[in-house]
């Protein structure tokens, strides 16, 4: 479990950093602390749920794109500018559906 909360911090710190936001605005963002947004990008400290909702709409990405993938693999998507990734996304699901069909 402690792989996961590591992957999520990073990708929250990634998300973070796009935004040209510090771990102090993010916090005040999302009423924690800077420690907290330190804490939670090293994996040291967990996240309720509806935090991650609030982490999303503040960093402006999907929930789902702060999640890792539940088997341990990156997502090929995760070096897929911010700003293309939903155009990626769908590009990805249009190719697997045709290849479902073939």
């Amino acid at each position: 479990m402690d792989e996961f909360y590591e992957a999520f911090g990073e990708r929250v710190r990634k998300a973070r950093a796009a935004q040209g936001m510090n771990q102090q605005e993010l916090g005040g963002a999302v009423g924690l602390n800077r420690t907290s947004i330190s804490n939670i990008e090293k994996g040291r400290q967990r996240v309720a749920l509806h935090m991650l909702f609030e982490f999303a709409a503040v960093l402006r990405v999907d929930a789902e794109s702060l999640l890792p993938a539940p088997d341990g693999r990156s997502d090929v998507l995760d070096e897929v500018p911010e700003d293309v990734r939903g155009w990626a996304q769908n590009v990805l699901a249009n190719a697997q559906k045709e290849a479902g069909r073939g």
